[in-house]
């Protein structure tokens, strides 16, 4: 984007033409330079007498002079002048409405993940489309993308679903700046993320924060066993007096949660480890024998594999009891009470028992077939 800051004005490059040839100019421009972003749709088109002056993009100013220059089409004058921002637009379909084909409106995404200054945005059902049209909605989106939310610094496509042993899925940048590293702002706790090495969803943030802000007892020692960069454990350790071990297999995640617990100083109540957490069930591991019997509270959050861990958050589990935060995809219809039948089976294999459900509910739909749920589940052993 070519503009330089002077005090509160932004000057950019305008090409001046008469009014009667500016249709034929943007014509001409978006056959000749197909899916390149030649004018800067975020600025007004300012009108001086029998002139308008049409906004650009950083870099195109000689691209479109050669291209006037050698068809002698209309008379232009490429000068600099402040600008004026184009008008608030509330959603990118606003801005896309009256800039895309029509055939191509219906594919407009209607929402996409923030994470501090990343947007990923998903387009199903493009498979009909040709290359050319795909390419140019795809660049179209991520720019509107950032022109209705100005902290936006780059655009990823989600090219896969979340998937592999690190929960991981394949993004394609698509417009701003290339940079996967971000950070996030999130019930008063902060974040620093890379989106393509490790796993984080904002579609949890108000499940977070109802974590973190029950009556949590003081002192209680809590096993985050899928922990990522931390927002489960760090959120309840800002607000409570706890000790909580956080595992996660993925070693990029280990080290960005370590980040995370400098930059919210809970150093002396988050305690990150790089293992898998079933590991904890053979007989000489360090950790497995440290905290054997020893945990008050265990959040599971791995929602696709949740109930395949169950032994371990067990072998954790105080003798008298615990709780534990357990999250399931679970198939429609009655999703609730299926996660609920599925955890008592599953506990019944470890010599525990349901003493009572503190909260079950959905916490968002997952596809068409099968919802996210959350279980707080009280647990005791069998007598």
């Amino acid at each position: 984007m070519n503009f330089e800051l002077k005090g509160n004005q932004v000057q950019k490059e305008f090409i001046k033409l008469e009014k009667v040839n500016v249709q034929n100019f943007i014509n001409l421009i978006k056959k000749e330079f197909a899916l390149k972003d030649i004018i800067d749709f975020r600025y007004k088109f300012i009108k001086e007498n029998n002139f308008v002056l049409i906004p650009i993009n950083k870099g195109y100013s000689m691209d479109i002079k050669q291209f006037l220059d050698a068809n002698n089409i209309v008379e232009y004058k490429i000068l600099f002048r402040n600008a004026i921002p184009e008008f608030k637009f509330k959603t990118i379909e606003d801005i896309l409405k009256t800039r895309l084909p029509k055939s191509l409106i219906k594919f407009i995404p209607k929402s996409f993940d923030m994470i501090g200054s990343i947007a990923i945005v998903e387009f199903p059902g493009l498979d009909n489309l040709s290359q050319e049209e795909g390419t140019s909605l795809k660049t179209a989106v991520g720019k509107a993308i950032t022109i209705v939310n100005s902290s936006i610094k780059s655009v990823y496509e989600q090219a896969s679903q979340v998937k592999g042993e690190y929960r991981l899925r394949k993004l394609q940048f698509l417009y701003g700046v290339d940079d996967p590293e971000t950070i996030h702002k999130e019930n008063h706790a902060i974040f620093k993320i890379n989106v393509k090495k490790t796993y984080f969803t904002p579609r949890l943030v108000t499940e977070r924060n109802r974590i973190s802000s029950l009556e949590i007892n003081k002192n209680e020692t809590i096993v985050d066993m899928f922990a990522g960069v931390g927002p489960f454990s760090i959120q309840i350790a800002k607000k409570k007096d706890v000790i909580i071990h956080s595992f996660d297999i993925n070693l990029d995640a280990i080290n960005y949660l370590k980040t995370n617990i400098k930059l919210n100083h809970v150093e002396d109540k988050v305690f990150p480890y790089n293992t898998d957490v079933k590991k904890l069930l053979i007989p000489d591991n360090k950790y497995g024998t440290l905290l054997k019997d020893q945990i008050d509270r265990v959040i599971m959050n791995l929602p696709e594999r949740s109930l395949e861990f169950l032994d371990v958050a067990c072998y954790l589990i105080k003798r008298e009891g615990g709780i534990i935060h357990n999250y399931q995809f679970c198939m429609k219809p009655n999703p609730i009470r299926r996660g609920i039948n599925q955890f008592k089976e599953k506990l019944r294999q470890y010599n525990y028992q349901i003493e009572r459900i503190l909260y079950a509910k959905k916490v968002k739909s997952y596809s068409p077939s099968s919802d996210l749920i959350s279980l707080d589940v009280k647990v005791i052993p069998k007598r």
